[in-house]
């Protein structure tokens, strides 16, 4: 357990929004070749793999349409409502998720809603990532709680989130999450896309401003 704990640490280092309308990836659109191979895939092949959702996030326009993929991926999953497995590096099959719920994928989702400018429903869907004082390592629960903050345009709870992360984090788990916060500080004011990616801002570990 101690391992998965580990593990999951490195991978945290991401609700239906009713409001927000579809967008249906057509078949063969600029963004989706074939949205029902898309999600056929195993929960890391659609998140983490190159053919999976990341394809569709590396398309210039996409983002919106990769959201709703996010969500309506993460929908199934919990209607499915089966374990969700992933493998890890000794080849041992651990569960992640026992019921389709996967707090990740509300973050994913939340934060292409937060590029493309759409802050309040990503500090919606920000929200449904938090964890349980008893799940939530290496500060997770900070960060997500330092970047809705930023969203709101509240400094102060942002500042404050970033203080309380930095005595919860290690190099190699957090520590990245925590450079993150630390831009959104040194950017403050300008949008999640900028904050979080522009190279004037960037205070991740062993990048020099």
């Amino acid at each position: 357990m101690k391992y998965l704990t580990v593990f999951l640490g490195v991978l945290m280092a991401g609700c239906a929004h009713a409001a927000e309308p579809a967008r249906i990836a057509e078949e063969g659109s600029p963004c989706v070749a074939d949205r029902a191979a898309l999600m056929a895939l195993d929960y890391w092949e659609f998140d983490q793999g190159t053919e999976g959702i990341r394809s569709v996030m590396a398309t210039p326009g996409c983002e919106l349409v990769a959201a709703d993929l996010h969500r309506d991926y993460h929908a199934a999953l919990r209607a499915r409502g089966a374990p969700v497995m992933i493998t890890v590096p000794n080849d041992e099959e651990w569960p992640i998720s026992e019921t389709g719920e996967m707090s990740i994928l509300y973050w994913h989702e939340g934060q292409l809603r937060a590029f493309a400018g759409d802050e309040e429903g990503a500090a919606y869907l920000f929200e449904q990532s938090l964890n349980t004082p008893e799940t939530s390592h290496y500060g997770w629960d900070e960060y997500v709680r330092g970047s809705i903050a930023f969203l709101r345009s509240d400094l102060g709870a942002l500042e404050a989130a970033r203080e309380a992360m930095a005595g919860k984090t290690s190099p190699g788990y957090g520590d990245l999450n925590l450079g993150v916060l630390d831009g959104l500080i040194a950017c403050f004011g300008r949008s999640y896309k900028e904050a979080y990616g522009a190279p004037e801002c960037n205070r991740r570990p062993g990048v020099a401003p």
